[in-house]
Order: C-alpha cells, then structure tokens, then sequence
C-alpha cells in the first residue's frame, strides 16, 4: 500500500510540473476548470472530488486531486467520450478510505411527519423574494427543493468535468455530467433525476438539454436503476475572452422510486470553476480611436435630437400603450410563459402519487398512505385557492381604479402611481408572510419532533414493562401458553404503536393547519389594510378628493362582499371534488388490494391442497414416510418458487407499468393544467385591459363559472385516468397470474409420477388424481377454479364496494348544497347584524361608517369554511374520543377483573395468572377491534360538536365587531365628558377667585371691567370665526343633501318605473303573479333606501354635533383665558391652584392637570399672544383623549 501511495505521488509531481511547463508556452487563452464530484450516501454528501483540466500540447488530459478529510490523495481519472458518452473509469481506492455509514435512522419511527414542513412551505411559497417595490434575483441559486432524510440509504456520485479542444477557433470546451448510482443491483432505483446546469457565461452549441430559464439548462432522466450509471455531455464556447473567473455549477434532484410518497431529494451540488486567462496583446491605434469616438459622439448627438423631435409627431396613444404596459409591471412573456410551464409541471407531477399508491406500496400500508394523500391534496388545495384570491383581489383593484379614471375623478398619473405602490405593498406582504411562515413552520417542526420523541420513549417503556411483566409471569409456563403469550403481546404492541402513530399524525397535522389558516386570515386582513391605507395616503397627498376616496371604499367593500359569495361556492365545489376523488381512489385500492388477497388465498389453498394429497397418499402406500415427506417438501418449495416468481414478475411489470402511466398522466394533466392557466390569464388581462365601466359582479361571475368549470374538468380527467390506471393494473396482475396457474398445476402432476416411480414393482398404483376433502371451511380447488371462485367473490365485493360510492357521491352532493345553504344564511346574518348595529347609532359620521365597514369585511373574510381545517379537526377530536373511550372501558374491565379474583383464585398456581394474563391480552385486543366499529358513531358527535364550535366562532366575531362600535361610541362621549367637565371646573374657579378677591379687598374695578371686556370680546370672536366654519361645512352638508336628494328622486324614479311597470294586455291574474314575486324586490330596495336615508341623517346629526362641539371648545377657552386673569391678580399660589384642580377635576390625569396650571400661571401678559395660546393647546389636547 505504501508503494501505491509513494507511485501516485510522484504522478502527482509529474503531471503538476507537465502542467507549469504547458502553461509556460502557449500565449493564447488558457482555460483552467475545476471540476467537483459529489458522493451522496443516505441523503447527505460525503466526500468531494476536485479535477482541474488543463492544456497539453493540443492534448486532452484531466488531473484530479481526491480530498477526503483532512488527508490529501491523488489519482488519474481517465474521461473518455464515445459516441457521444462518457465513461469513467473506477475511482482509485486508498488504504484506510472508506465510505462513511449512513447516519439516517432506521424504522418507521426514526422521522417525525413534520421532517415534510419545509417542503409544503416550498411549495405553497416559492417565490423570489421581494422587498415592498423592488424584487432582487440573487445570481445562482440552487434549486429550491428541500430534501427529506429518506427512509433508506443512497449512494450516488455526480461528477461534473471540463476539456480543452484546441483544434477549434475560439477553443470550444468539452462539458461531462456523469451520474453514478452506487448501490447494488437490484437496490434502491431512482426515479425523475433532473440535472439543472448552470451556462452563464458560456454559450452551448451542441446540447440536448433544454433552456428553462435565464443561464441554466436542465436534462431530464425518467428512472436510473440501482448499479448503472448515466453520462451526458455537451460543447460551448466562451462569451468573453478576458480574464475572468466563471462559477457554472450543476445541481442534482431525484426522487426515490421504492417509497410510496414521491417526494424529491436534493440538490446534490456539483460545484465547476472556469478560469479564463488571456495572454494576447494589443496594440492600440491612439488617433483611430479618437477619430472614431469623436465621430460616434457627433452621429449619437445628431440621432439623439432627431429621435427628440420625432417623439412630438408620434402618435400619444401609443406612448400611453406603453406606460400603461410598464405600470402594470408586466414581466417579460417569455419569464411568465416559463414560470406557468414549471408550475403546471410541478401540479401534473403531484397528482403522480396515487400511481405510487397502487404500484409501490404495501397492500397493508394502502390505506394509510391514501390518508397521507389526500391531506396534501388539502393542503394543495387551500395554496391554489389563496393564489385564486390574490389574482381576482389585484383585478378588482385594478377594475375599481380605471373605473375612477374613467369618470373623471382622477387623473391617469395619479391612477397608475396608486395601482404600482398597491402591488408593491403586496409583494411586500407576501414576502414578510413568508419569512413569518418559515419560522413558524420551523418552531412547530421542532415542537412535533420532541413530542414524538416523547410520546415513543413513554411507549416504550411501556411496552418494555409488559415484557418484564410477561417473562416474570410465564418462568413456570410450559412451551405453549409461553408461545401464545408471546403472540397476543407483540399483536398488542403493534396495534398499540399503530394507534399512536395515527394519534400523533392527526394531531400534528391539525397543528400545521391552524398555523396555515393564522397565515392565511392575516393575509386576508392585511388585503383590506393596505387599500384602505394608501387611499387615505392618497388622499392625504392631494391625489384624490376625500369624497372619491370614500365612494371607492364603499364600491371596494361591495366587491368584497360579492367576491365573499364566489369564493363559498369555489371552496364548496372543490370540497366535493376532493371528497369524491377520496372516495374513489378508496374503492380503486379496494379493489387492487381484494386481488392482492386472491392472489394469497389461491397459494394457500394450493398448499393445503397439496398437503391433503400427501396425507391420502400416506394412507395405505407401499411407499416409506421418509420419501413421502421429501416428496411433500420438495412439493412445497416448487410451489414457494412459484409465489416468488410470480412476486418478481408482477414487480418487473409494475415498474414497466409505471413509467408509461406516469408520462401519459403528466402530459394529459399538464396540458389541461395549461389550458386553464392560460384562460386565468386572459380574463385577468381583459379586466385590466378594459377602460369602460364594466359591471364587477359580472367580471365575478364570469371567475365562478371559470373556476368550477376548471374544478370539474380536472377532476374528471384524474378520475378518468385513475380508474384507467386501476384498470392496467388488474389486467397486468390476471396476466401474470394465469401464467402462474399453469406452474401450479404442474406441481401434482411431477409429485403423482415421483410418487408411481417410487412404488415396488408390481405393486397396485393409488388413485393419485382424487383430491381429498381438505377439511371444513377449506377449498379443495386449484389452479384455475380457485381463481375463478375468487374472481366471482371479487366481482361480488365489487358491486357492493360501488354501491357504498354511488352512496357516498350522494352523500357528498348533499353536504355541498348544504354547505352552501348555511354559507348563504350566515352572510345574511351577517349583513343584518352590521345593519342592525349601524342603525343603532344615533350619530355616525362618514369614516366611522367606514372604518366599521373595515372590521365588518375583516370579520366577514374570515367567516368562510375552509377546505383544510375542518378535516384535520375531526380527525383530532375523534381519535380523542376514541382514546377516552377506550381508557373508560379498561377502567371498567380492570375494575370488573380485580372485583372477580377471589382468595382462592389468589392461591392458584403461576400458570393461572399466566391465562389471567393472556385474557387481558385478549381484551385489549377486543377493545382495538370494537374501537375501529365505533368510528362511524363517535364522528357523528364529533361532527355536532365542531358545529357548535362554529357557531360560538360566529359570535364571537360579532362581539368583536360590537365593540367596535362601541369604542366609537366611548370615543365622543369621553370627549364630551372631557370638556363639559372642564367647563364646569373652569366655571366654578372663576366664582371662587373672584369671591377671594372680594374677601381681600384686592378686587380693582378697572382691571377686572378690561378683563370682562377683553373676555366679551373674545367670546364674539370666536362666534364669529364658528360662524365661518359652519359656512365652510355648509358644502358639505349641501353635498350630503345632494346624495340624498339623488337617492331619492333619481334612483328612486328609475328603480320605481322598473319595478311598478303594468303590462297593461295582461289578466289580473298574471298582474297578480308578477307583483308577488317582485314582493322581495320592492322590500329590498325599501330596505336599502331606509339605510340610505338613515345614513345621511346620521352624518348631518355627526356633523351638527361637532358645530356644537366646536363651540363649546371655543366658550371653553375663552373661560380659561378670564380665569388666568384672575389668578394673575389674585394671590393664590401653585399649589392651591394644583389642589383646586384636582377636586373639580378628579379624572384628568396628572400630566393635563400641570399643563392646565401652566397655562393659568403664566407670567406673561395677559394680552399677550402667548397667553392667547396656551389655552388653545390645552384644548387641543383635549380634543384627542386617546
């Protein structure tokens, strides 16, 4: 060893000097790649390889350099290209290297289920990240797919390397991507391997990948079976030849085929260094250039001012074509077009997991794995109805703002300035729910994991305590109860385990909803802020007018509401679809796991058959019982090669199965997927694009009908394509099977005549053909009338199976309609309840209205059903049900068992309590079946009681919304309570200086007549400049005036003559018909002129409250000013004053009791401007309590 260690380095010494040498003598452009290899073992890198390629003479050579730890080692890595290939030889192994072992823990309970967060985090938001209107592209971001630790451990070597090829003008450089799985035949394969090659900086010229976005280029590889290996590789040249040094990694992603939930790994990194060094010189021609620049700068001049000057001939609509084009932020077709192909790509891949389901799994594992399965179909769900929302959300705010714009009432700048800081806002809070749902998602994860960890510690030991329990039991037990015993525990256990595992999925699953749905209603919140928000900005800069902004507000509102509406229906419908699609693939796995038992019931039967003919062959034979066992044994295994071959070839086929369902499913799927996207974006683009008025609850409409037309669409095609996939599977089984059968009646035949050529000569040949009876309960039937029989019992729980579906579809039709029904009933009650709270009010001016129409929207938002929760709450609450149920009953039955045991029961031997013990197994085990029959019942209950968690959701919702309220209410009466007081306390100190000043005699006429005067006179000052206010608001009440005299007489005519027009050719009768339906019309719009009317009057009884207001603030200063004249004559210190004050005043702070004493004792003038003042803020102050 120590000899190949000291020949690799001298290589090494070689090879190094060679490569100074070369890189002396040649002057053109040296190209110097390191090239990284990448060992995965369980998931996780190991080693790293780097190989730096140089130039040699016009030769291609590659010198690699091995690092592992903290040892260096070289060796000669020989890359050959064949017919467009690239093999490599086998890496050198050195003493003391080995692979590292796995650290992935083994058994279903070595991961918890949140180890998947990161990846529905992904996948519900992967987007760049942006910032509130500027989005920043990081350069070379790996793939964001985050990997899982997968149950089974990996070996996979990715290499990426580098050559020179001299013979060409520039030189061109040869690209090999080598992928090498490293496990042992027959081992774990890999399936949907996508290599995602970095090329900024190069320019490919001969490549068969395929360029998805700006500077990567991805190969797809459907599967790469355990033991082989791929290579592919490419040409490009250089953009630059300067000196510069290019980073082009490539990136490695697969999924693993044997589990049964596709999930993907990665990326695997392959890290390559290109170093461009450039040795030609130049020699510049100083006076050409200037000559040229000078010329340049003149031509440039002279095109800069002709393009000027064209600029005012050009037609401006085009010029406004283009801004609008450039507002609206559109992104380049090309990007868009490559972001819809990836997320279509991505939908079509997870609807691959039902194929999973029904090829790879375990029939014992289907079940569970299709409940796994249908929470991330929830899951999926929810993410693609919020984006729904986001995009009709954008259109509405986008409709409502043209709309503006085409009345008039803004101009276009102001418009498009308003839509561009909307969206930033947006993206803004996108960005920041996706950090906040990272972290929590993260914190969760944890807190999950240490739960598990917790719950299967206690587990354990609980189950190591039966076992101590067992052995101490079962010392003096013979061979049989000890066996028996040993059964029922381990059957409890696993039941045991299973029950927890399913306890522990539910409740983390619910968890990770709540924390979905937080996100989600915060979301939601956030929406109605913003537009609020910046309108009031808007307004606030002069933009927009106050009554615009509030008419738009109301409109925004209305729009909500109505999209509310759509949204209930969408959610219904896809809930349904979901629930459907459950349900079948539910009956399809019945199906495929009833033939899964066929097949174990026909080799059983086989077997016993077989061991019957024995036994009537032992009857009566000439034939010694040693031969006749051998017979029966070599019988037996044929028949268990047999099972096996036929185990290997469904295998074989279900893997050649699958590659062609899963491409016939993706390309079907996607271009569906494709389609619908691609009429999203057309009714998105003409929303945006129209500049008319157009009727939104139209535009809402048309959404609904898109989208439940898409939800149905999709989930006929999957349905289609899922019983199809079903259907191959059960014809590539029977084929399999009916080979089989034929190896199975082969087996009786070879054993008669082993049997006749064992017997003496001469002697009387048995009857070797009959088939004795094998038994009660047991068939005798083999081969094909055993398959036969079990078909017909197949086809007979097939009808009932399809039965329970038809059942269940009505079933579901039935919940919808009555999802929708009580949706309807609680907006409804909803918009009663706010009515009813408004017009409580006696006063409610214009923002208030609005403000609370805020909270109502915010509230009303979140009042929806939605699609994820409710499902995982169920499950929760009813395996809580089922846990208390079950700890009650073996209360009972210990309770029950202790009351049994008498004394002389106590005196039996060990062996007694070794069957007492075997009886508590066994009512355990009675338990666990009883508790999987009481599932239907129990979630009847549950199912009433999250009803009545609904309902007391509801209420408290609208508790919050009456609070609102009645903190507007508090608000104006504690202002009124404020300066009331104030002017009472005010009052009375001026009695009590003026009689003090009497008692002292320091009462002087003349002052106190100025101070009365000026007092006067400042009181009719301020009655004058009311008088000019009231002038100023007096358009505001015209305005109001207006608004209600146009309700009232322009509406009100045209809604009058639609409404009451006669048919005057018609019978009384049909008269008759026509006004009773139209009953509910006239109420509602009796209804709506009420509140129109009622909301006019409570804005000018707001307005005429804050004339009063006003006033009494403005006599209020005036009192404080006369008062201050009257401390300054009086000699009444500060702390008098101070003590004074808090008895009139006894619910002022302390901070605005001082500001008042401030302001009483001032030292100035009492005419001074100053003086004049202080009141006025301390008023001001007042005005704001809060």
């Amino acid at each position: 060893m120590f000899r190949v260690h000291v020949t690799v380095e001298k290589l090494l010494i070689w090879l190094f000097l060679l490569h100074v040498k070369v890189s002396c003598l040649f002057s053109s452009p040296l190209y110097v790649c390191c090239c990284h290899f990448v060992t995965l073992r369980a998931g996780y890198p190991h080693n790293s390889t780097w190989c730096n390629t140089t130039l040699n003479s016009g030769k291609q050579t590659s010198f690699c350099t091995f690092h592992h730890d903290q040892e260096v080692k070289s060796a000669v890595l020989s890359l050959l290209r064949i017919n467009g290939t690239m093999g490599a030889s086998q890496p050198v192994l050195f003493p003391g290297w080995s692979p590292p072992s796995s650290s992935a823990p083994a058994g279903p309970w070595g991961h918890s289920f949140y180890s998947s967060f990161s990846f529905m985090s992904s996948n519900f938001h992967l987007r760049k990240s942006r910032s509130t209107l500027i989005s920043q592209n990081p350069p070379h971001l790996p793939p964001q797919v985050q990997s899982v630790v997968p149950p089974s451990s990996f070996r996979l070597k990715f290499h990426k390397c580098a050559q020179v090829k001299l013979d060409t003008n520039p030189p061109q450089l040869m690209f090999f991507l080598l992928i090498h799985n490293m496990g042992p035949v027959g081992g774990t394969n890999l399936s949907q391997v996508v290599i995602r090659d970095s090329i900024s900086g190069i320019i490919p010229l001969k490549t068969e990948g395929r360029v998805v976005e700006k500077g990567y280029q991805a190969f797809a590889i459907d599967s790469l079976m355990a033991g082989s290996q791929v290579a592919v590789n490419y040409t490009a040249h250089v953009r630059s030849h300067e000196n510069e040094l290019l980073d082009l990694p490539a990136f490695l992603t697969f999924s693993n085929a044997s589990q049964n939930d596709v999930r993907m790994f990665g990326p695997l990194t392959a890290n390559l260094t290109l170093r461009v060094n450039s040795t030609n010189q130049i020699y510049p021609n100083h006076r050409v250039h200037f000559a040229g620049f000078v010329a340049g700068f003149f031509i440039t001049l002279v095109l800069l001012l002709l393009g000027l000057l064209a600029t005012n001939f050009i037609n401006p609509s085009r010029t406004r074509l283009f801004q609008q084009r450039r507002n609206r932020c559109d992104s380049d077709p090309e990007d868009a077009e490559c972001n819809m192909s990836e997320t279509v790509k991505d939908e079509a891949a997870f609807e691959d997991k039902i194929v999973d389901v029904m090829l790879l799994e375990d029939p014992q594992n289907m079940f569970q794995a299709l409940e796994n399965l249908e929470m991330s179909s929830l899951l999926h769900a929810t993410s693609n109805l919020e984006a729904i929302r986001i995009q009709i959300h954008k259109d509405l705010m986008s409709h409502l703002l043209k709309g503006m714009r085409s009345r008039g009432q803004t101009s276009v700048q102001a418009q498009q300035r308003l839509l561009r800081v909307l969206h930033g806002q947006l993206l803004g809070m996108e960005g920041r729910l996706k950090e906040e749902r990272r972290a929590r998602m993260t914190a969760l994860a944890g807190q999950c994991n240490l739960e598990t960890r917790e719950e299967m510690e206690a587990e354990h030991c609980r189950e190591a305590a039966e076992k101590a329990q067992a052995q101490l039991l079962c010392q003096h037990a013979n061979q049989q109860e000890l066996l028996q015993c040993s059964v029922l525990l381990e059957k409890v256990h696993k039941l045991s385990q299973s029950r927890l595992q399913r306890i522990l999925l539910a409740r983390h699953e619910e968890a990770s909803a709540k924390v979905q749905r937080q996100i989600i209603e915060w979301r939601r919140v956030e929406l109605h802020k913003i537009f609020s928000e910046e309108l009031g900005e808007a307004t606030r800069m002069g933009e927009l007018e106050k009554s615009t902004a509030r008419s738009l507000q109301h409109e925004y509102f209305t729009c909500q509401d109505q999209l509310e509406e759509v949204l209930d229906v969408v959610v219904a419908n896809q809930r349904y679809v979901l629930s459907e699609r459950s349900a079948q693939r539910k009956f399809l796995v019945h199906s495929l796991h009833s033939l899964e038992r066929l097949i174990s019931d026909t080799f059983s039967n086989t077997s016993i058959s077989l061991d019957s003919w024995f036994n009537h062959i032992r009857r009566g034979s000439l034939i010694p019982a040693e031969q006749t066992d051998q017979l029966q044994e070599k019988a037996q295994t044929e028949l268990l090669m047999v099972r096996q071959r036929l185990s290997e070839m469904l295998n074989q086929e279900k893997r050649a199965l699958r590659c062609g369902l899963i491409k016939k499913r993706r390309e079907l799927i996607s271009n569906l997927l494709r389609v619908h996207k691609q009429r999203q974006r057309d009714l998105s683009v003409i929303s945006k694009s129209l500049e008319e008025e157009r009727e939104i609850a139209q535009h809402l409409q048309c959404w609904q009908s898109l989208l439940t037309a898409h939800c149905v669409e999709l989930a006929e095609l999957i349905n289609t394509l899922d019983e199809e996939a079903a259907a191959d599977i059960r014809k590539v089984a029977m084929r399999v099977i009916q080979g089989a059968i034929a190896d199975i009646k082969a087996i009786q035949p070879s054993a008669a005549q082993a049997v006749l050529s064992l017997l003496p000569p001469g002697a009387k040949q048995p009857v070797l053909q009959v088939e004795p009876d094998p038994g009660p309960g047991k068939t005798s039937a083999q081969g094909a009338g055993g398959v036969l029989q079990g078909q017909e019992r197949l086809q007979q729980e097939g009808k009932a199976a399809l039965h329970t579906l038809i059942c269940t579809r009505e079933t579901l039709q039935e919940a919808m309609e009555n999802e929708l029904q009580n949706q309807r009933e609680i907006r409804t009650h909803w918009r009663n309840f706010f009515r009813c709270l408004c017009l409580s009010q006696l006063t409610l001016s214009e923002d208030d209205r609005l403000r609370m129409k805020l909270e109502f929207q915010k509230c009303l938002s979140m009042s929806d059903l939605c699609v994820m929760l409710p499902h995982t709450s169920s499950r929760t609450k009813l395996h809580a049900a089922l846990a208390a149920w079950r700890k009650e009953h073996e209360e009972q039955m210990a309770t029950m068992q202790s009351e049994g045991e008498t004394a002389e029961a106590r005196k039996k031997t060990d062996t007694s309590d070794v069957v007492f013990f075997q009886k508590r197994l066994k009512n355990k085990i009675q338990l666990f079946e009883k508790e999987k029959e009481m599932e239907s019942s129990v979630m009847e209950k549950v199912m009433e009681e999250m009803q009545k968690e609904r309902e007391e959701y509801l209420h408290s919702q609208a508790d919050v919304l009456a609070v609102q309220m009645a903190t507007i209410s508090y608000q104006k009466a504690e202002k009124w309570t404020k300066i009331l007081e104030m002017s009472r306390a005010t009052v009375t100190l001026q009695s009590l200086l003026i009689q003090q000043l009497r008692e002292t005699k320091n009462l002087e006429v003349n002052k106190m007549a100025q101070s009365i005067h000026r007092c006067r006179s400042g009181l009719e000052e301020a009655e004058q400049l009311q008088m000019k206010r009231s002038m100023l608001d007096s358009p505001q009440m015209s305005q109001l005036g207006e608004v209600s005299s146009q309700i009232h007489h322009g509406e009100e005519k045209s809604e009058k003559d639609d409404m009451f027009q006669l048919q005057l050719d018609c019978r009384m009768t049909v008269i008759l018909q026509e006004a009773l339906h139209k009953c509910e019309q006239v109420l509602t719009w009796m209804l709506e002129r009420f509140e129109a009317m009622t909301a006019s009057d409570q804005a000018k009884e707001e307005l005429k409250e804050k004339v009063k207001l006003k006033k009494i603030y403005a006599n209020c200063d005036q009192d404080l000013k006369f008062a201050s004249q009257l401390v300054m004559q009086s000699p009444v210190s500060e702390d008098v004053l101070l003590e004074t004050l808090r008895l009139l005043l006894p619910t002022l702070a302390e901070g605005e009791l001082l500001f008042i004493i401030d302001a009483l004792c001032s030292k100035q003038h009492p005419a001074s401007a100053s003086a004049e003042q202080e009141p006025s803020r301390m008023h001001t102050q007042l005005q704001t309590p809060f």
